[in-house]
Parts: C-alpha cells; sequence; structure tokens
C-alpha cells in the first residue's frame, strides 16, 4: 500500500538549485550572510508547534518524484498530523509519541478503504522519497545548518553568500546560496545498531545519498556492522536557501549534488507556534477521515 509519497522531509529537509534566475545582486554588507543564518537558525529553534503545506521534488532511482501534503506538528512531545494533497490524495497520516505503539495510523482513502498501523520504516511509508515521518518540521534543518556552522563556521565567509533578494509567492526573500568545494565521498565503517536513517542523524548527511553512492545498498536498513560504506563528507556541495526576512524560516531549500538537483522543498501557508486543542492530533478528530 502505498500512502505516503509526498512525505520530505520536512520536512525534511535543507535545500537548492543553482540554476535558478536570481534578481540582481546588491553589495552586501561584511556579516550580512552570517547575520541571515544565525537567525535563521534561532529562528528554528523557537518553531514549538507550526502548520503549513509543503512541496517538494526529490530525485529518487534518476526520476525526480513529486509531492505536495498539509501537515501541522507539535514539537515536544512529537505529535504529527499530515494530509497528502499529491499523489495519494486525501491520504492522511498521524503520529503522537507513546501511542498506538510508536506506529503512523494510516487513512490511505482508497481500497480496500480501512485504516492500517505501521511502523515509521515501513517499506510503504518511505516508498519513493528521502525522508521519513519524522523529518517533518524545521528540527532536521535546523540539525544540518548548526552542524554545519560547527564544522565549517571559522570558514563561513568561504562558503556561504548572501546573494541579495529573490521574489516568491509574490514577497521577497533574502537568499543564501552555499557552495562546498571540499565536498568529497569518503569511507565510513557501519556501527551495531546502526541504519541509514542512524547515519544520517549522527553525520548530518542525506540517507537516500548514501544509497545513490553504494550499489549494493537496496534500502535504508540493508546495512551491517562492520560494513564500510561510501559516505559524503557534508549534505551537499550546493545548496540555496530562501529566508523569509519577517519569520526568518527557510521558506524555499534547495540541494545539488554532482548530478544536479537532488531535492527542494517549498513551504507556504506556515502558521508558527498556533496554540493546539486536544483533538489537533486525535484521530477522532471531525475533520479527519480516519
Amino acid at each position: 500500500m502505498q500512502v505516503y509519497k509526498n512525505t520530505f522531509g520536512m520536512l525534511l529537509g535543507f535545500i537548492f538549485v543553482s540554476q535558478m534566475a536570481f534578481g540582481q545582486a546588491t553589495a552586501a554588507a561584511p556579516g550580512k550572510a552570517r547575520q541571515v543564518v544565525d537567525e535563521m537558525s534561532r529562528a528554528m529553534d523557537r518553531v514549538i508547534t507550526c502548520t503549513g503545506r509543503v512541496k517538494r521534488i526529490e530525485r529518487v532511482d534518476g526520476v525526480m518524484e513529486n509531492g505536495d501534503l498539509r501537515f501541522r506538528y507539535n514539537n515536544k512531545p512529537r505529535k504529527v498530523y499530515v494530509y497528502n494533497l499529491s499523489p495519494d490524495e486525501g491520504a492522511e497520516l498521524l503520529w503522537v509519541d507513546g501511542w498506538n505503539n510508536n506506529k503512523v495510523f494510516v487513512h490511505p482513502n482508497k481500497f480496500p478503504w480501512v485504516n492500517v498501523s505501521l511502523s515509521l520504516t515501513s517499506s510503504e511509508l518511505l516508498d519513493k522519497q528521502h525522508h521519513n515521518l519524522m523529518a517533518i518540521g524545521f528540527d532536521y534543518t535546523n540539525g544540518i545548518v548548526k552542524h554545519l556552522l560547527q564544522k565549517y563556521g571559522h570558514e563561513f565567509e568561504k562558503y556561504v553568500t548572501y546573494v541579495g533578494q529573490q521574489k516568491w509567492y509574490g514577497k521577497m526573500h533574502d537568499v543564501v546560496r552555499i557552495n562546498y568545494d571540499n565536498y568529497k565521498i569518503e569511507n565510513y565503517t557501519v556501527l551495531a545498531g546502526e541504519d541509514l536513517f542512524k547515519i544520517d542523524t549522527k553525520l548530518h548527511v542525506p540517507a537516500y545519498k548514501i544509497i545513490e553512492l553504494n550499489p549494493g545498498i537496496e534500502d535504508f536498513f540493508d546495512v551491517k556492522p562492520g560494513q564500510v560504506i561510501k559516505v559524503p563528507n557534508v549534505y551537499a556541495p550546493k545548496m540555496t536557501i530562501f529566508i523569509d526576512p519577517d519569520n526568518h524560516l527557510p521558506m524555499v531549500q534547495i540541494i545539488e549534488d554532482d548530478k544536479g538537483m537532488f531535492e527542494k522543498y517549498e513551504y507556504s501557508e506556515l502558521k508558527i507556534n498556533p496554540r493546539f486543542n486536544t483533538m489537533e492530533f486525535n484521530e477522532d478528530n471531525e475533520e479527519y477521515g480516519f
């Protein structure tokens, strides 16, 4: 049952395309790029609850897979609700930490018209996408940003450039471009208990990219302790981020690698830190189809 082809990561996510047509960049004040990125990270730290919409494009098996969904989430404790717009229009997913044996409650909105409970890491929920349900929100992206600042902050100006403003959804956004000329592929030895998602979290590199780099790996869990695999040394060699100057959040995130666009996420209709009632993450909510 394929019901969750449009979850990214939010979720995923981080990131970007240098072939985009940018408005003419003006000379930025010294430190502008660092100021914008630091404000973005602090803004992501402040997101406790959120609702919105995200469109994704992700390269899977050489094909660009598209998705569109609406979401709402609570950060701590973690609660996530998703309504698919495409593909699998009308499919709904609900996950609440500690509830339903920590499984995702799924309304597929198609034959056989029965709700099912699936593991977060089930093949049905991971079909044709880069990230699992836990990437929804800004924590995943913020983790990548903070990791890069910690690892390369002393060379920030070398890799990160503020390129001016560009209009998106009728509003001007600050645009930051990141280019890592030290991008390379390294060896990594898998530890006991690790799968590609755990390595992703540990190294802050995309799990799906590891699959692409290792033809013998068939899925996110096809690794074993002691196995030596290829991994990138950073998330991607090229990134471009459109940042809303009012909420300082990364509204457009595009990532490129040596093959071109790897993934792209576009956020809209965001409401930051709304107050949820007790039914927002309940399968008995009359607004939901469960």
